[in-house]
């Protein structure tokens, strides 16, 4: 039987101007997706108590879509290792104007509960909690690299 996919978001509010945010966005990934290396790889994972819980991970980083004033980076990462008994998280970084000095930064995502019914079951008890956390984790660390993110120097002639 198919389980159903699993949806999972978070947002926050970035105090800087779209513009700024999808310029340090745009710069690449290394820039602001946490803790990615030269070949995709990334740990994510929710923090309990100070510890990180952090799984590694495989990202792919697709490319930019823009549509009048928001963009969106498609995201998708699976289990560097057992990834039997980890699901796929297929989803989306999106940043949208809230105003002229705030950007809305959100990330979302779906994942099919691994094992059947076993794992919906797992999935309602504790998994979809980790991954809401790791949701949460994941855009607030975004968040944090983004409005750090200087804006590129203006050439005074």
């Amino acid at each position: 039987p198919n389980t159903q996919s699993v949806f999972v978001q978070h947002s926050l509010h970035i105090e800087r101007p779209i513009e700024l945010v999808t310029a340090a966005l745009l710069n690449g990934p290394r820039k602001w997706f946490p803790r990615i290396t030269e070949d995709g790889s990334a740990a994510v994972g929710p923090s309990v108590a100070g510890v990180g819980l952090r799984k590694k991970v495989t990202v792919t980083i697709g490319e930019p879509v823009t549509g009048g004033s928001w963009i969106e980076v498609p995201v998708t990462w699976h289990a560097s290792s057992i990834r039997k008994m980890f699901p796929v998280m297929t989803g989306t970084v999106e940043l949208a104007p809230v105003d002229a000095r705030v950007t809305r930064l959100t990330v979302c995502g779906m994942y099919e509960p691994p094992f059947g019914r076993l794992g919906k079951h797992l999935d309602d008890a504790l998994m979809h909690r980790v991954a809401e956390a790791t949701v949460r984790e994941l855009a607030c660390s975004i968040a944090k690299r983004l409005e750090t993110a200087r804006a590129p120097r203006q050439r005074v002639y």
